[in-house]
């Protein structure tokens, strides 16, 4: 009796002790489940939040291919414009060492969208990191359009250090930047800094004064003179008008002086319209009087229309009354015919007579058929009114006919065959197959 009391005892102190065991166990899980001391709870809560925030910020301003199961696998990722120990935070630097063009610029907009001079040095140090090339031409842009809102001046020098075709570029977003602001300062350091009449800094300015003032602008490339700069500095302005509407571009254009500016900005509106309304390009152009600017017109039709479909082309062209309109509209035909059908592009050439505003024409034809055909090249180079041009175009014919022959030789007897600009191509009557092109009548 006393022995089972005793083992009663044991076993009771047992249990006991094994309920104030889970009962402890139970209390340090629930303190691990988030049940705290409140003055734990609290700071914890508040760690929780801001790493929330600033993972929510960080997801913001990254790419959308990432996926938010990937964000939170990675962990916390430093938000843009955050420093580690003074230099760029480790996700931007990432991104913007990125071989994504897209990731890369944003990245590289973030880094400059404070515009301090801490933004600007540490964009300078991740450009030099940038593989050489056109690939950082975007954020070569960026970085000198930013660089002169600060510093214009300092901005043209650092450029300069560039070099070749990275210079041009850095100089031309500087004078833009600059010339938004300041365009008479832009211009006095254009001008103190350029031996020469076509100053290509002026692109820039005139490219950044079209935002704000359009006449000014618009003096200044008139200004320039005729030239690549020039021509650059115009399609420019042509193209900021045609953003603000067909009626403005017209505008515009019709300000101009007479001459080969004007007739350019009327050829570029006739060749924007023909892209959306071929119909309504076409009767402008009937509706005109016989011009320059119709000529430009016309050719730039026609040009449009020809490489859709030149047939088409060819019969609006041919209903033209004879003129410089006609002769140029046709050239434009040839070009794009000749090279998908000869033999139709020479049938429709003899419908009409010959005469010096003929010439062109052919001789365009003759340019397109050389390489393939010397023989029938020739015979077309005769037909020419004009005799300075004709003698031109005969000793092309002659040059480009040696060299294909030179090249046949080389091909049959197994030899490297030479080289030059006026290589051959094959075909033609001259023995190597070819369509048998209409003569000249």
């Amino acid at each position: 009796m006393k022995k089972a009391l005793l083992v009663f005892i044991w076993v009771l102190t047992g249990l006991s002790a094994y309920w104030i065991g889970l009962r402890k166990g139970s209390s340090s899980s629930e303190t691990a489940a988030g049940l705290v001391r409140p003055e734990q709870g609290e700071q914890t809560s508040r760690q929780e939040e801001t790493r929330a925030d600033r993972v929510s910020f960080a997801k913001s301003r990254r790419p959308d291919s990432l996926s938010e199961q990937g964000e939170v696998e990675q962990g916390f990722v430093p938000f843009a414009g955050e420093r580690e120990d003074g230099v760029i935070g480790g996700d931007l630097f990432d991104r913007i060492q990125s071989s994504n063009p897209v990731v890369r610029m944003q990245a590289f907009a973030e880094l400059l969208q404070n515009g301090d001079e801490e933004s600007i040095q540490a964009a300078k140090e991740a450009y030099k990191k940038l593989p050489e090339g056109p690939s950082r031409f975007s954020e070569l842009r960026m970085l000198a359009f930013s660089l002169a809102q600060i510093d214009p001046e300092g901005a043209m020098k650092w450029t300069k250090e560039l070099g070749g075709f990275e210079q041009r570029i850095g100089s031309g977003a500087v004078m833009d930047s600059w010339s938004r602001s300041d365009p008479q300062g832009a211009i006095a350091w254009a001008k103190e800094n350029f031996d020469g009449e076509d100053n290509p800094y002026f692109i820039g300015i005139v490219s950044g004064m079209s935002e704000t003032d359009m006449v000014g602008a618009t003096e200044l490339m008139t200004s320039m003179p005729y030239g690549r700069s020039r021509g650059r500095a115009a399609s420019i302005l042509l193209e900021r008008t045609w953003t603000q509407g067909e009626d403005t571009a017209m505008h515009w254009a019709e300000n101009l002086p007479e001459g080969s500016l004007q007739n350019f900005a009327f050829g570029e509106i006739g060749k924007k319209i023909a892209r959306e309304d071929l119909g309504r390009a076409v009767e402008w152009v009937d509706g005109m009087d016989e011009s320059a600017v119709k000529a430009q017109v016309g050719e730039d039709v026609a040009e449009r229309w020809a490489r859709e479909n030149p047939a088409e082309a060819a019969e609006w062209v041919g209903r033209m009354p004879e003129g410089e309109t006609r002769s140029e509209s046709m050239e434009e035909v040839v070009s794009q015919w000749a090279r998908k059908d000869p033999t139709a592009t020479a049938e429709w050439l003899n419908q009409f007579p010959a005469g010096e505003l003929m010439d062109e024409p052919i001789q365009r034809f003759v340019r397109e058929v050389v390489r393939k055909d010397p023989e029938t090249a020739m015979t077309w180079a005769e037909a020419i009114v004009n005799e300075e041009r004709k003698e031109r175009t005969v000793s092309e014919v002659k040059r480009v006919a040696e060299h294909v022959a030179k090249q046949a030789k080389a091909a049959e007897s197994g030899e490297q065959p030479p080289q030059g600009e006026s290589r051959g191509s094959g075909g033609g009557r001259g023995g190597r197959g070819g369509p048998p092109f209409l003569q000249p009548r």
